[in-house]
């Protein structure tokens, strides 16, 4: 509902800038889609130093504002953006994927000779 709360809304702004009624169906829509998700799904736990304030709002906000920004992009900007995109989710599994792989591997590999490690001082004895 929120997402396409949002597409309507930033479909609506395209189509006609100066109109209204668009909006007081859309935007109720997220605003119901929000507070369905803040009652009805439970939180996962409580932050005890730092958490986002205000879950699911500003969350919902955000993916309302970047879909309506994103909908409002020129054909040209679309393409740059699309373009973009596809180099950064290429570098990400060439190299980022590798790169956690790699970085995984070498956790469990110091986890094992730690392990290792302990299990020869406990046999070493007195």
């Amino acid at each position: 509902m929120i997402i396409s709360s949002s597409v309507a809304t930033s479909a609506y702004w395209g189509l006609n800038p100066n109109g209204w009624l668009g909006y007081t169906i859309a935007v109720p829509i997220w605003f119901l889609g929000t507070a369905g998700i803040s009652m009805f799904v439970p939180q996962q736990r409580t932050p005890k130093v730092w958490g986002v304030p205000l879950v699911p709002w500003f969350p919902s906000l955000s993916i309302a504002t970047n879909i309506f920004l994103m909908g409002s992009l020129g054909s040209k900007s679309f393409i740059r953006f699309g373009i973009c995109s596809l180099v950064m989710l290429l570098y990400y599994v060439f190299f980022g994927l590798h790169a956690t792989y790699d970085m995984a591997h070498q956790q469990e590999k110091l986890k094992s000779m730690k392990v290792d490690d302990d299990n020869k001082k406990q046999n070493a004895g007195p």
